[in-house]
């Protein structure tokens, strides 16, 4: 049997409404007033919850990686002091957003403790990080883990890791390119994934615009996420392939549409077929 997942007020798996993760990440450009507005903007769209990185830049890639110089230039322009992110957290709390964040290093795990995250969202880049995986299933918070760049051999190792330490998780279908073109989504792979975990399984979706979120949850899809702006001129960070308000608005409506057509949880209440019923012919 499925299990399902409690995210913060929302329960996620087979049968439940699809809920729309806001991932406003550092689309604010290391800018406290652009970061407030974010948030704003996301939850004026409806969005279901909030998606924060909390980070130590120098700390975040590895040293022996190629790039760890430019990356981590970039991310410290970025990066929030502590204080501005306790003024985003209490931003969204105020707003009654649900929030939650990406965490890369422990000491980022104990400053999203005390902001109360509802989950931890683990990036694909760091499911084999066991040291960061070890600490966040201490807190005994939900994983939503982004599945890019491995294989059904590593998620399921993963998976026994997570199911033997008895934590809750949910599997996110992503391909690791920013941005992504539509044709390469391969949104066959969620219901490979369906069928291999009894975990929700969800989607996050790097295309521009807004054709691919309900295609997902018609592939089986059962939370989607996508990276959130108030302003896709901004050729920095993910902005340029991120959502407006208006487009969350949008994509919250196809959505649900997408879930009723998909799983058609009146069906059996409006009986469609009732009228044609009276011409089924049954001869022996």
């Amino acid at each position: 049997m499925r299990k399902k997942v409690s995210l913060g007020s929302k329960t996620i798996g087979d049968n439940e409404r699809v809920p729309f993760i806001a991932e406003i990440g550092v689309n604010h450009l290391g800018k406290i007033d652009t970061a407030l507005e974010l948030v704003r903007s996301a939850v004026r769209a409806g969005s279901d919850f909030l998606k924060f990185q909390t980070y130590i830049a120098e700390d975040r890639y590895d040293k022996k990686n190629p790039r760890y110089k430019e990356f981590t230039t970039l991310l410290k322009e970025w990066q929030l002091s502590r204080d501005e992110e306790i003024e985003m957290w209490k931003l969204a709390k105020d707003l009654g957003a649900e929030v939650f964040t990406s965490v890369y290093e422990l000491k980022s795990i104990e400053f999203a403790e005390k902001m109360e995250t509802i989950g931890y969202k683990i990036a694909a880049f760091e499911m084999r990080n066991k040291p960061l995986l070890k600490e966040v299933i201490k807190t005994k918070k939900p994983m939503i883990i982004s599945c890019g760049m491995t294989n059904l051999n590593e998620i399921n190792d993963l998976t026994n890791y997570l199911n033997e330490n008895n934590t809750s998780f949910i599997l996110l279908h992503v391909i690791s390119s920013y941005p992504l073109e539509e044709r390469h989504s391969y949104l066959s792979k969620i219901n490979i994934l369906k069928n291999k975990f009894s975990c929700p399984i969800g989607h996050s979706d790097h295309t521009p615009g807004t054709l691919i979120p309900p295609l997902a949850v018609a592939a089986g899809a059962q939370i989607i996420e996508k990276h959130f702006t108030i302003n896709p001129k901004y050729r920095l960070s993910d902005n340029f392939f991120s959502v407006t308000e208006e487009q969350v608005k949008k994509i919250k409506l196809d959505l649900e549409w997408s879930f009723q057509a998909t799983y058609s949880p009146s069906f059996e209440k409006y009986d469609p077929e009732k009228y044609m019923r009276d011409f089924k012919k049954i001869k022996s």
